[in-house]
Formats: structure tokens, C-alpha cells, sequence
């Protein structure tokens, strides 16, 4: 299996959590449909369209858990007044009542990532030369249009399978997809390790798929058994 590797980064950013109430919180990241729609961006695709035509693709990620900051937005709900049919030049424009909801936003603080992505023919060649060159379609962004994310190409590598066993992996993975966590390293190396669910896919109609994953705070490897570990370079991978 072919793979890009990528470091996606920016000033902030905001994965809103499906179950969010009143308050947006976040994922501390993006999940496998946002960069989906990240690739998406850099090949030119429509709007939700990335997530069906990308498939299958295979995601692997790693990163940080990024501070956070509570941030208020302002959100209008009403437009202004459309413009009548016949418009004289000294006529002033109308508005209708706006209608501003104030809302608590949780953003993320330099968010940074690693990222291995190997999609389908004819996108990977593509994809492979525009993130190399940075020439990208559409800006791609951290959740948030305002939100601009960079992206700097780091290799194409080779992903091997290994057979069952254990394995120190380097990325966020599937909770579904190991046997057994070596305990006795994560208290030895005194991992924090939690456990997220976020989407994994969504239909056209934005029905989404959700799956639980497997992430360490600080971006440290994880000794775990499983049989879906791949080999990138000197990364052991479980994709998302």
C-alpha cells in the first residue's frame, strides 16, 4: 500500500463534538471525515463530496492533545431584507431584526498533526504532487472556514501488513481493533491514554458513522496486541 505523509498544522481549531450541546465543544482531532474533507480540498472536490468518492482510504494519525480556550461567538440567525425588484439609486437598504445567538465555542491552540493518507486511483498521484508542491484548490481548514490549516509534505512510503502480535503503535487507533493493551508499559511509562468516539464516515445524506479510538495525551507510542498494524518507514500504524 502506497501512503502520503503530511503534517497538518495551524494557528487554531475546532472539530465540533456530534454531541455538543449549547456549548461547541471539540475533538482534540480531526476526525477521519474531516480529513477526508481535507484531501478533498486539495484535489478540488465539491462539498461533501471527498467522503464518497475518497473511499476506501486509509488514515492514520497522530497527535497532541492541544490546549483549549473558550471562545464566544456570535451567530445570526436572520438575514437582511433581499433588495426589492426595482432598486432607485438614492433608496436606502432595509434589514430585518436580527436575531445574534451567543455561543461558547471551544478552540484548540496550535493544533499539529501527522497525518498518512493512501486513497484510491486516479486521486493518489494527485494528491501526492499537490501536497508536495502546496498547490492546493481550495484552502483547506481545522474545522472552521476562519480556520486555515497548512499542510507540509513529508514522504511517500511503503505500508507493509504485519502478522498478529504486539506491537508499540505511533498513531491513534481503533478501540475495535486490538486484542489487549500491554498494561504494565502504559504504567511503567506513565501513559495517559483515553478513549474518543468520533465519526468515522457519513452518507450523502449526513448520516454519520461513529467508532471509538485510542489516543495517548502527549502523541507517545502504545504497546498493544492486534492484527492491523501496517509498517510506513520506522512508523508502526493502526488506521482509523
Amino acid at each position: 500500500m502506497k501512503l502520503i505523509s503530511f503534517r497538518l498544522s495551524g494557528r487554531y481549531g475546532h472539530f465540533l463534538r456530534a454531541e455538543g450541546g449549547a456549548g461547541a465543544l471539540s475533538y482534540p482531532v480531526p476526525p477521519r471525515t474531516v480529513i477526508l474533507g481535507i484531501m478533498g480540498a486539495v484535489l478540488g472536490l465539491e462539498k461533501d463530496q471527498p467522503q464518497q468518492v475518497l473511499e476506501p482510504a486509509q488514515i492514520a494519525l497522530r497527535g497532541r492533545l492541544p490546549q483549549t480556550h473558550w471562545h464566544k461567538a456570535k451567530l445570526r440567525k436572520d438575514p437582511p431584507a433581499s433588495l426589492p425588484p426595482v432598486v432607485k439609486k438614492n433608496q436606502k437598504g432595509t434589514t430585518t431584526p436580527e436575531k445574534p445567538s451567543l455561543i461558547w465555542q471551544e478552540w484548540l491552540f496550535g493544533p499539529d498533526y501527522t497525518v498518512w493518507v493512501s486513497v484510491p486511483d486516479p486521486f493518489f498521484t494527485e494528491l501526492d504532487q499537490r501536497i508536495a508542491q502546496r498547490r492546493w484548490h481550495f484552502q483547506p481548514c481545522l474545522g472552521l472556514s476562519e480556520m486555515g490549516a497548512d499542510l507540509t509534505f513529508l514522504a511517500s512510503d511503503e505500508a507493509l501488513p504485519l502478522p498478529e502480535g504486539f506491537y508499540t503503535v505511533n498513531s491513534v487507533f481503533p478501540q475495535n481493533d486490538v486484542e489487549e493493551l500491554d498494561m504494565d508499559k502504559v504504567f511503567e511509562h506513565e501513559l495517559a491514554v483515553r478513549i474518543l468516539r468520533m465519526p468515522r464516515a457519513v452518507t450523502p445524506d449526513r448520516v454519520f458513522a461513529h467508532a471509538s479510538y485510542v489516543m495517548e495525551r502527549d502523541a507517545r507510542p502504545v504497546s498493544v496486541k492486534t492484527d492491523k498494524a501496517f509498517k510506513a518507514g520506522n512508523e508502526v500504524l493502526i488506521f482509523l
